[in-house]
């Protein structure tokens, strides 16, 4: 008979935030569907039939969503924490008359695709009260944190890991009601605790894993998490499903009082006659050109992008080179204090990795000569981020789409500005339209 699986699903999700203010992180849509309902489907197709789902934080959101269980396959109860926390370990301990003799353990916000038979298989043949999945990490998924020797699991620890760690806890074990003994009466525990006391006492187990477990803890991981899960599913729609997903949260974490100071700064521009010199580079230079035309058209800023002319452009950089490109154009323009550097760049500007030092070349001569200079940028902002008076950073959600995503967003927010009611002047043709 298959074990049940309980699946501690409590916690408060700090590092999902804002996401999970109002929703619990079960219930963050994954692939198109609540992660809850991934997870268990995983369970129902891995032979396991009974579910336990420890909850606390708007569980019962959570409740409502799964019911029984029924339409998984599953046979699902719910165990709610108290008034008092009491750790995931105590949740537990008062979870066991739901929970038998011994039982799977795995977090809610884990995806672990391997054989839950097998591991159960191997639990019963060790003979020991716990057993615990592993797999060599290397410190690759975050830091070790078990100490193998000779297929035995002689250390394990969380908040100390030592350099002999090869291996990290996979998020799957297997325990004995009996383990949960070590815990005080009362007392809010860890789980981490118990397998600890566990390992120093031999009780153990082992069960190697060769694949990587998947999370969706942290932003990155429940990219990753959602990459893995559609390339399981509808590979010819990930691509598409993933990049408006990540749009989506780009906007959710985009800071608005920023923009709005951004806004205050371009207003007091055009108020003292001041000229906007608009910065980029590749994709940045396109989005400046439209720029240039908003500005000017709708916000009556005068405005110029030296990217624009592309005779005098190719001439400084042949006759000049690219690092002085643009800092010789602005002199030429006469830049000062009444003026403003508007950067769109995904970098920012290095010099050290000889990354748009054109950029970073303009903007030493901005501040010397006392202009404001305002940004909108990805990675790091690099220096424009450093320098700048108001620098709108846009949201890293997933390292392999930052350009694609900061250009997308450069026009996104230049069309915000240009159409601000204390920036805008005249509408737009097809909104004067009646």
């Amino acid at each position: 008979m298959t074990m049940t699986a309980a699946i501690l699903a409590g916690g408060l999700s700090k590092r999902l935030r804002p996401m999970t203010d109002h929703v619990p992180k079960a219930l963050i849509p994954i692939a198109g569907r609540p992660f809850i309902e991934h997870q268990l489907r995983l369970l129902s197709s891995r032979g396991i039939s009974r579910v336990v789902l420890c909850v606390g934080h708007l569980g019962e959101m959570i409740r409502d969503v799964v019911g029984n269980g029924n339409r998984f396959g599953l046979d699902v109860e719910f165990a709610f924490d108290g008034p008092r926390l009491l750790g995931t370990a105590g949740a537990l301990k008062n979870t066991l008359p739901l929970l038998g003799n011994s039982f799977f353990v795995l977090y809610g916000d884990s995806y672990l695709d391997i054989d839950y038979l097998d591991v159960q298989k191997r639990f019963l043949q060790a003979g020991k009260l716990g057993l615990m999945t592993i797999c060599r990490n290397g410190n690759r998924w975050d830091r070790s944190n078990v100490l193998l020797r000779g297929g035995r699991i002689v250390r394990y620890d969380k908040k100390t890991p030592t350099p002999g760690m090869k291996h990290i806890d996979y998020g799957l074990a297997v325990l004995s009601s009996i383990a949960l003994d070590l815990i005080p009466a009362g007392r809010s525990y860890d789980l981490a605790d118990v397998y600890r006391e566990l390992a120093k006492r031999n009780q153990l187990a082992a069960y190697e894993v060769k694949r990587r477990f998947y999370e969706i803890g942290s932003k990155e991981g429940l990219m990753e998490t959602e990459r893995y899960l559609f390339r399981k599913g509808s590979p010819e729609l990930s691509h598409s499903f993933l990049y408006l997903r990540e749009a989506g949260r780009i906007i959710e974490q985009l800071n608005g009082e920023v923009i709005e100071r951004m806004v205050r700064l371009l207003v007091n521009l055009r108020s003292r006659g001041g000229r906007l010199f608009i910065l980029g580079v590749g994709g940045g230079a396109g989005n400046a050109t439209h720029a240039v035309n908003d500005f000017r058209k709708l916000a009556g800023i005068e405005s110029y992008a030296p990217t624009d002319n592309v005779s005098e452009l190719t001439a400084r950089v042949n006759d000049e080179g690219w690092e002085t490109v643009f800092v010789e154009w602005l002199k030429i323009s006469r830049l000062s204090k009444k003026d403003m550097i508007f950067v769109l760049s995904v970098g920012g500007g290095n010099i050290e990795h000889r990354v748009s030092p054109n950029l970073v070349s303009a903007l030493q001569y901005s501040k010397k000569v006392g202009a404001k200079i305002i940004g909108i940028v990805g990675r790091d902002g690099g220096y424009t981020a450093k320098v700048a008076d108001v620098c709108v950073m846009i949201p890293i959600v997933n390292a392999s789409t930052v350009t694609p995503h900061t250009e997308a967003f450069q026009s996104l927010i230049l069309h915000l500005l240009v159409s601000h009611p204390l920036l805008q002047l005249k509408m737009a043709k097809w909104e004067s339209v009646r």
